[in-house]
């Protein structure tokens, strides 16, 4: 099956509360009339990138007009390379789409939402929805953005995970021309359904669905009686991993880079059958933990925490905390994400440190995304409730 996992539009179920505004200069318009997400209006369109993981074909208005350029391979010792290779435009229609699809080569293997939410986060974007497959390789997003408080444009996202690769296609409407919220409402609305066959009729032209590659290690963890897989790059280290079945346990997983550690990701997990105070002891644990673990470290500096919205809405009692690092010397030495859980009598912790602190920079968010791609991997199968 080479067909894409995402299938229902977004906007069909909260259109009404977005606000939204344009994405950067440098894409090309789609216009589009109100039968062009018809079959009868639509024709089929390869997209050639020069790369079989992030060709594809899908079907475009008939008048559109379709620009590629090939995928380069990332260079040596670079971080990785995303670059804009596809934009279409149509020259119909009342409903202007902004359309443009970007390449990435990376080092290593990228949640599909990591990358998608950067991309409209560093260009000013409120994310107000999103949803991901359960493997974290295809992710969909609505964006907002308003100028002077009143509705600008809807962005749309589509990304995903293609190994050691990602693609991401991102649909941008300007609404600044509605007389009325509900006229914005409407062209949102269209703009989603015009998103959404052009996802629908893509097909991958290498026949394989997004995931993240071959070059993955299996890590077994078993907790309690549940078997858990995780998948994770080989570039990563295990130290540890005494998740044998009983409690507590511990996983660590190192990733180095030019004799240097640049990542580590904790996994702790006891039973603990009281609700704990998860702000107090979920902090005071990441920093013991840390202090332990890095003696050439000051103890870690909490900058923020907060609940964790996707777990808090299931029931389970979530906290997340972001510390800041500094060396002996003072200084800057990353900073650590943490999770801290409490459910069904037990206490799970999940740190992910990385050596670069985070910034809205690209070179910033790319050198961490090897790490924040295990974090998640390991939140979605060990955190989350699964079906």
């Amino acid at each position: 099956m080479n067909r894409i996992k995402l299938r229902q539009p977004l906007a069909s179920t909260i259109f009404s509360i977005l606000i939204l505004a344009m994405i950067a200069a440098g894409t090309a318009f789609v216009k589009a009339d109100d039968t062009s997400s018809k079959d009868s209006a639509l024709v089929p369109k390869e997209f050639d990138f020069s790369s079989p993981a992030l060709n594809f074909k899908t079907k475009v208005p008939h008048d559109s007009r379709v620009e590629t350029v090939p995928m380069e391979p990332t260079e040596p010792n670079t971080i990785g390379k995303a670059k804009v290779i596809g934009k279409v435009a149509s020259g119909k229609g009342d409903l202007e789409v902004e359309t443009t699809i970007v390449g990435y080569s990376l080092q290593a293997p990228a949640t599909a939402l990591r990358v998608c939410s950067f991309d409209v986060e560093a260009l000013g974007y409120t994310i107000r929805i999103f949803r991901t497959e359960q493997d974290l390789t295809e992710a969909k997003l609505l964006a907002k953005k308003a100028e002077n408080g009143k509705p600008h444009s809807a962005a749309l996202g589509y990304c995903f995970a293609r190994a050691q690769q990602a693609l991401a296609i991102y649909f941008i409407v300007d609404v600044t021309g509605a007389d009325s919220e509900e006229a914005a409402d409407d062209l949102v609305r269209r703009a989603d359904e015009y998103a959404a066959s052009f996802i629908d009729n893509l097909s991958w032209e290498n026949g394989q669905q997004s995931s993240f590659g071959d070059d993955l290690q299996t890590v077994p963890l078993r907790i309690g009686d549940k078997q858990i897989r995780l998948f994770i790059p080989k570039e990563w280290n295990i130290p540890i991993n005494d998740f044998r079945g009983p409690l507590p346990a511990e996983l660590h997983m190192v990733r180095r880079r030019n004799g240097k550690d640049v990542g580590a990701v904790w996994l702790f997990v006891q039973n603990m059958k009281e609700k704990p105070d998860l702000e107090t002891s979920g902090a005071a644990i990441v920093k013991d933990y840390f202090v332990k673990q890095t003696p050439d470290a000051q103890a870690p500096v909490l900058l923020s925490m907060g609940e964790d919205s996707t777990l808090t809405e299931q029931g389970i009692a979530a906290r997340t905390f972001r510390f800041s690092v500094e060396n002996r010397e003072g200084k800057d030495a990353g900073d650590i994400e943490a999770t801290v859980v409490w459910h069904n009598g037990r206490l799970s912790v999940l740190t992910l440190w990385s050596a670069w602190t985070s910034a809205a920079n690209r070179n910033t968010f790319f050198s961490r995304l090897p790490g924040l791609t295990v974090y998640d991997i390991v939140r979605q199968e060990v955190l989350v409730p699964q079906p």
